[in-house]
């Protein structure tokens, strides 16, 4: 009984030996069947790919589209990369091979830079081993508190400083600004073009912010420079822009000796923007800036808040273009007296005049006008007085009386900022309920009486969030006069405006907003970190928890 036990047992672990052999066989033979059936579904669909359109894209027209692309994503994508959101043109690279191969051989994509935020040291590296010796635009700060900041800085993207295209360093206080413009004081960046300078964090130390020298060893293709009331001194340069912006907060003005030490490294300025707050007083005497190249000149209010006169401290006769910015009436007068003071010796090319958000006074002299006889473009806020408005017409109709021309005879184009209006009651299809306001009568008899004197407008435009209501009632006034201009209404809100006063959707908005946007976020993840204290262990690290949901599961 025993042996028959035996022998049975025998066989049956046989059968079973047997069995799990043909088991692991048929397994082996599925997972070799299911390698083969992916291999041939990968070369079936890379067949397929091949048919469609978008692989049939030459290489270079695909580079060409990449670059678009990584332009139209969001620059200040750093905080993508927080989230672990690859950056445009990582995403590109791991679409296909054939998407791989064609970024990876593309060295602009590369070629935007953002340290210490968006590019760590690693990617930083492999960025600049992509960009293969093209053109780069770098983005610098602002985290104060970084660490190895200084040595990536110095001995990884400092020997790239050649390869430059645009700087912009973004410091978070004075110490952190003074240690970035040292560490570009003795060095030369030879394709150099652009180079913002900002300082938007909290200043505890009232005055002026410190000047700095950079690239002294030479800058020769700069031509666009923006900084934050910062004087910046650079070697002589032939740039033709330059702008002091106004940082956040409450205003830290130039003074009157370093903004003389920055402009004139500008013998060729062709633009200048002053938005920044100049000292009025002055240890020593200054001479006066002269700019005789100059062509655009930008001034806001913030500039003369101080009580100073932008023409005491820059003489720039030749200027074809004029903005004042947020001026109240006397800033107004003063400029206007300056103006009518240098006739004939001065803004005699003055073409473009355009006051944004200005209070006028009604001491308005008319010899003003006729110390600027090349005006051509005119834009003007509409209010209760429109003392200029008013002036040219009265201008006008003494022209008409005594059979001469007018005083700005080759104004052609006429802008009205409207939101300071208010709109008389409208019936039913445009038409006013009474009469036409005097605002309304006033601009019919400037349309009127530049066609009697010969010279009519072009266009009359009118811009603000109630311009289409604005125009119906002029053109309906218009109509009963029997008289006809075009006429464009451009309805857009208040900040809209300001890009009348030279404001443009530029690079170095693009690099402020990034700068914004970043701000921004550290300030929610640090409230966040504040709120978790309260409810986490004393021993709790954030590292540790970013290592172990980093590492593999």
């Amino acid at each position: 009984m025993n042996h028959d036990q035996a022998s049975v047992s025998s066989n049956t672990r046989e059968d079973f030996d047997e069995i799990t052999q043909q088991i692991r066989a048929l397994q082996s033979s599925q997972d070799e069947l299911s390698r083969s059936i992916r291999n041939l579904q990968v070369r079936a669909a890379r067949i397929q790919n091949q048919k469609a359109a978008v692989s049939r894209i030459p290489s270079d027209v695909l580079s060409m589209i990449f670059e678009e692309c990584r332009q139209l994503n969001p620059q200040w994508s750093g905080v993508l990369f927080l989230l672990h959101q690859s950056p445009v043109e990582v995403r590109l690279s791991h679409v296909s091979s054939h998407w791989r191969e064609v970024a990876l051989t593309s060295p602009s994509l590369w070629s935007s830079i953002h340290y210490p935020f968006a590019h760590k040291e690693g990617s930083l590296m492999e960025y600049l081993k992509r960009s293969d010796g093209s053109l780069l635009d770098v983005y610098i700060g602002p985290w104060r508190q970084h660490p190895q900041f200084e040595r990536v800085l110095t001995n990884i993207i400092l020997p790239h400083l050649p390869r430059f295209r645009q700087l912009v360093l973004d410091a978070v206080s004075r110490e952190t600004l003074a240690s970035l413009l040292a560490t570009f004081r003795d060095v030369s960046a030879p394709a150099l073009t652009r180079l913002r300078v900002m300082c938007r964090g909290p200043m505890s130390t009232a005055g002026p912010i410190a000047s700095e020298k950079l690239f002294t060893k030479g800058v020769p293709l700069l031509s666009d420079v923006r900084l934050d009331s910062i004087a910046v001194i650079l070697p002589k340069t032939e740039a033709n822009t330059l702008h002091f912006c106004p940082p956040p907060g409450p205003p830290f003005p130039l003074t009157h000796d370093k903004l003389f030490q920055a402009v004139s490294a500008f013998p060729s300025l062709r633009r200048l923007h002053v938005k920044s707050a100049i000292e009025l007083n002055n240890v020593t005497p200054v001479p006066l800036i002269r700019l005789p190249s100059l062509r655009e000149l930008v001034v806001h209010g913030l500039a003369v808040s101080t009580g100073i006169r932008i023409f005491d401290v820059i003489s720039a006769p030749n200027i074809e273009s004029l903005y004042l910015v947020d001026m109240n009436c006397s800033a107004i007068s003063a400029i206007h007296r300056f103006m009518t003071q240098s006739y004939p010796d001065a803004f005699q090319s003055l073409r473009v005049l355009r006051y944004i958000k200005c209070e006028f006074s009604e001491d308005m002299d008319i010899h003003f006008l006729r110390a600027t006889p090349g005006i051509s473009q005119l834009l003007i806020p509409v209010d209760k007085t429109n003392f200029l408005i008013r002036m040219l017409v009265n201008s006008d109709k003494q022209a008409a009386i005594h059979g001469c021309a007018p005083l700005w005879p080759e104004l052609r184009n006429v802008t009205l900022h409207t939101p300071g209006y208010c709109a008389q009651v409208v019936g039913a299809g445009g038409v006013p309920d009474d009469e036409p306001s005097p605002t309304m009568n006033l601009l019919q008899e400037l349309v009127t009486g530049r066609k009697m004197l010969g010279r009519p407008l072009s266009k009359l435009c009118f811009k603000g969030p109630n311009a289409g209501p604005f125009a119906n009632e002029f053109h309906w006034g218009l109509n009963r006069a029997k008289q006809f201009v075009p006429i464009e209404a451009v309805f857009c809100q208040i900040p809209a405006l300001l890009q009348d006063g030279g404001q443009e959707y530029d690079w170095a908005v693009v690099a402020e907003a990034y700068g914004m946007q970043l701000r921004q976020f550290l300030q929610q993840v640090q409230g966040i970190r504040q709120q978790l204290v309260t409810i986490l262990p004393p021993n709790f690290s954030y590292q540790q928890l970013r290592r172990r949901v980093d590492g593999p599961a």
